[in-house]
């Protein structure tokens, strides 16, 4: 323990690392509060004046407004028709020809709800959504009759030759709590900045974690030290353990303070939303938006330890600081750029195979808790959050025995 401490201390007082622990700090802090600048409602004062207002008034204006609580099909059918009277008030049928403060002041109220019908709704053979003049209200009240015979159309269309899948993702659907609910709170947009955030503070604990063994070649003091009762594989460990133990507690602060300060913005009460009503009406996970925000935070984890891992493997094999830390950046990044230029089966399975898979934008752990994606190995099928996260579980104490057998074997010179 006595090692452990001065190690961990060894790291710490270096200028270089409380740079980029204050910067992370103040980087889920700015996360969390960006989504609130883009909150708006347009409208009319009470002198009649054409008025904006943002923020946390906006935020306010939604929480007195929105219908909120259990959705019954009677809300649904509410929903529907206050949609249809606006829009033949105003020969409308897309809705772009409405008036700003008459959406805010009519429609808003139900519009987390419209989306989710019109999905319902779609035609199953080519995934159309119809207009809201052509919905029928006693249609909408098989609003949760219809959810399972969508989802498995989606999957149909998605995942073409595969009946495994559609197998897999109703059997996951199945444990999905109905009816749904939603209280206004944090937006799906919200959490594409934990996303954002998850990827960003990956790659600064890679820069903090990338010269933890590199240094030490680079200077010569690991031909010292190597040397010494307490060298190689007990030195190994503890520099594995402190690195890990430095970078995990910054992570999860960093992660627990973006998930306060967010639904402190928005209001916790929104927490309680199915995540249903914020992204697909057919997402396959039984959560409501907060159990979600945990969801990503600590999945993101074990992806973020094996990344991390991964970046002590390297520089353990590395001879300088500068290619410890280029190597690092590269394999952080790797999985979004093989995401990005390699569609099709190969690429997603080549991304999850990657340290840092899920670490990234559109190949992040939330958009693959909330999609549709599948891996496929002859006639079996996987939900791709499954497979990243249990090899997530394998690639962690995996790259931390090559870590340690790497620097155990290590030369003197």
């Amino acid at each position: 323990m006595r090692l452990l401490a001065l190690e961990i201390k060894r790291v710490l007082k270096t200028k270089r690392t409380w740079i980029l622990i204050v910067a992370s700090v103040l980087l889920a802090v700015f996360m969390a509060y960006i989504p609130i600048t883009f909150v708006t409602v347009q409208k009319t004062d009470e002198s009649g004046n054409y008025v904006e207002i943002t923020g946390k008034d906006a935020i306010n204006y939604y929480k007195s407004n929105m219908v909120q609580g259990v959705v019954k099909p009677e809300i649904l059918r509410d929903a529907v028709r206050r949609y249809q009277e606006v829009y033949k008030t105003y020969d409308s049928v897309y809705g772009d020809n409405i008036p700003s403060e008459v959406y805010y002041e009519k429609l808003s109220a139900y519009q987390p709800y419209i989306r989710g019908i019109k999905e319902a709704l779609a035609d199953r053979n080519n995934g159309m959504s119809p207009v809201i003049a052509d919905i029928s209200i006693d249609k909408v009240g098989e609003y949760y009759d219809l959810l399972e015979s969508r989802l498995a159309s989606v999957i149909d269309m998605e995942q073409t030759g595969h009946p495994a899948a559609k197998e897999v993702a109703l059997s996951k659907f199945a444990k999905v709590q109905r009816p749904y609910e939603y209280y206004y709170g944090a937006p799906s947009d919200s959490m594409e900045y934990e996303t954002f955030f998850i990827f960003l503070i990956t790659i600064l604990c890679a820069v903090i974690v990338a010269p933890i063994f590199s240094t030490e070649y680079q200077t010569g003091a690991d031909d010292i030290i190597r040397c010494t009762k307490n060298g190689k594989r007990k030195l190994a460990i503890i520099k594995v353990a402190s690195a890990c133990l430095i970078v995990g507690m910054l992570y999860l602060l960093c992660g627990i303070t973006w998930i306060v300060v967010t639904n402190s913005l928005f209001g916790w009460e929104g927490t309680k939303t199915s995540i249903q009503l914020s992204f697909s009406v057919t997402t396959l996970l039984p959560y409501n938006v907060g159990q979600l925000q945990w969801a990503n935070l600590l999945g993101g984890f074990l992806l973020f330890l094996s990344a991390i891992c991964f970046t002590l493997l390297l520089s353990s094999l590395a001879k300088s600081n500068v290619s410890a830390l280029a190597l690092a950046l590269l394999f952080v990044l790797l999985p979004f750029l093989v995401y990005t230029v390699m569609p099709g089966q190969l690429g997603d399975w080549l991304q999850t195979l990657l340290p840092g898979a899920g670490i990234g934008l559109g190949n992040s752990l939330l958009y693959a808790m909330t999609n549709f994606d599948f891996l496929h190995l002859g006639s079996a099928s996987f939900w791709n959050t499954d497979v990243m996260l249990m090899l997530a579980l394998v690639k962690i104490p995996l790259f931390i025995m090559f870590t340690i057998v790497v620097y155990d074997r290590k030369r003197i010179r």
